[in-house]
């Protein structure tokens, strides 16, 4: 029994030691700035994607916000795909200047399946080539003005996929929106900028992200339940990096139920799993691919612990002693240790607590400037933001073993780009360069 605490004791340590080089990333997300790529005066052509379904209450805002665009509108295609629609969506986004495919396949639901009819479509009344590079997006979104002219930038110097700053319309609205809203902000501060700032590949996570045509010449091959997940794995494998530009900006509407964000979640998780066990083997190839660069390979180790279920493993390690030890006792007829065991719960889930609630005290002071809340009102958001963190360790057990299907999230909020005129003003103004302790020291006096 002592040599298999010992056993599972030394995992825990291996695992630990394989995520540990996340403090780094951490770090340099909090107090450096992104890097804002320069405008060359190089200006590329953009077909737009967006998968709609029953979507007539949001689609308007986003395409007119794409309309609004400081870039040249010669050079701005908007695609959509109607995708199994019952209402007005397809007639409202053509009334907005969209050129509109509808699609009606029950057999095979999600975004995957629409966004590859869309480009079979385009590619047979277009080409694929006949655009440099293409952007996605939600219907719920609305994109900044600024959006197609940073994405520009950012291909302009080199990049093929590129990742875009997601921020929400509806921050405020209770403790599942402000939870949704600082697990994306926490994204993009722990995980997409310091990559960004050491030069590394992140992943591809929800919309406003940009693939160059060339990697799309083939139509679209993702369909699984998080195909974005899905499209990463795919693309670091091959040795492609995914880039990142804070400045390129759009907004999304988050779930205000509970009950939907719960199942937005148990979909990911199932995807994020499926995932992992379909698409790792080619991550863990490319680690020792011949004529890889460091950075690929450290890209394929990266993306491999990104998809890797580490909270559902480390609980599944961490119960084997226990478990083991309970049966042991009771067939020797000893007490079990309750006392023992509840303390190391107790402890086990209070620095889970602390752990989610400073890292969302870090994102909310750090990116305190994009949201509109009070301080009291975040405050009490931050509280509740560990219990939300939490419920994402049984839907990895709840994934393994019910089959999840794509159900359509209803999106109702109307909010246009305007609203939005005094952030977009506060990130044209930021100063990008150099280190932001200063911030943190402003902060702490206030």
């Amino acid at each position: 029994m002592e040599l298999l605490n010992e056993i599972t004791k030394w995992v825990l340590y291996a695992l630990a030691f394989c995520v540990a080089y996340k403090f780094v990333y951490l770090f340099v997300g909090v107090f450096w700035k992104a890097k804002r790529y320069k405008d060359t005066g190089e200006r590329k052509k953009f077909g737009i994607l967006i998968a709609a379904r029953d979507e007539e209450k949001v689609i308007g805002n986003l395409v007119e916000s794409l309309n609004q665009q400081n870039y040249p509108k010669e050079l701005i295609t908007v695609f959509v795909v109607a995708d199994n629609c019952t209402d007005k969506t397809a007639q409202i986004a053509r009334e907005k200047g969209a050129i509109v495919y509808e699609r009606f396949d029950e057999t095979k639901k999600r975004k995957g399946w629409a966004l590859e009819f869309l480009l079979d479509n385009i590619k047979k009344d277009y080409g694929i080539d006949s655009f440099d590079a293409y952007m996605i997006f939600d219907a719920d979104n609305v994109v900044d003005p600024n959006c197609v002219l940073e994405m520009n930038n950012a291909l302009c110097a080199g990049a093929k996929i590129c990742v875009g700053y997601r921020r929400t319309k509806n921050f405020a609205t209770n403790p599942c929106t402000a939870y949704n809203s600082i697990h994306f902000c926490r994204t993009s501060l722990m995980s997409h900028r310091p990559r960004q700032l050491l030069g590394l590949s992140t992943h591809i996570a929800g919309p406003g992200h940009c693939f160059a045509s060339e990697l799309l010449l083939d139509g679209w091959k993702y369909h699984r339940l998080a195909e974005d997940t899905e499209g990463t794995m795919d693309m670091v494998a091959k040795g492609e990096k995914v880039w990142y530009n804070e400045y390129a900006i759009h907004y999304d509407e988050q779930p205000t139920n509970l009950r939907i964000v719960l199942r937005q979640r148990l979909r990911w998780m199932r995807g994020r799993l499926v995932c992992f066990v379909k698409k790792s083997g080619g991550l863990f190839a490319g680690m020792f691919k011949k004529k890889r660069t460091f950075a690929d390979r450290w890209a394929c180790w990266d993306c491999f612990w990104y998809v890797f279920p580490y909270q559902l493993f480390t609980i599944l390690i961490g119960a084997i002693y226990p478990v083991t030890s309970a049966i042991v006792s009771l067939a020797q007829g000893v007490p079990l240790p309750w006392l023992v065991w509840l303390k190391a719960i107790g402890i086990g889930l209070g620095t889970f607590y602390l752990s989610s609630f400073m890292t969302g005290l870090l994102v909310a002071i750090r990116e305190r400037k994009n949201y509109k809340c009070g301080p009291w009102k975040m405050f009490l958001y931050l509280l509740c933001l560990p219990f939300f963190d939490f419920v994402n360790i049984p839907n990895f057990f709840i994934g393994i073993f019910v089959p999840v299907k794509w159900k359509k999230i209803e999106h109702k909020d109307q909010t246009s780009i305007e609203a939005f005129e005094d952030l977009q003003t506060k990130t044209q103004e930021e100063n990008v360069d150099g280190v932001v302790l200063d911030e943190l020291e402003e902060v702490s006096k206030e």
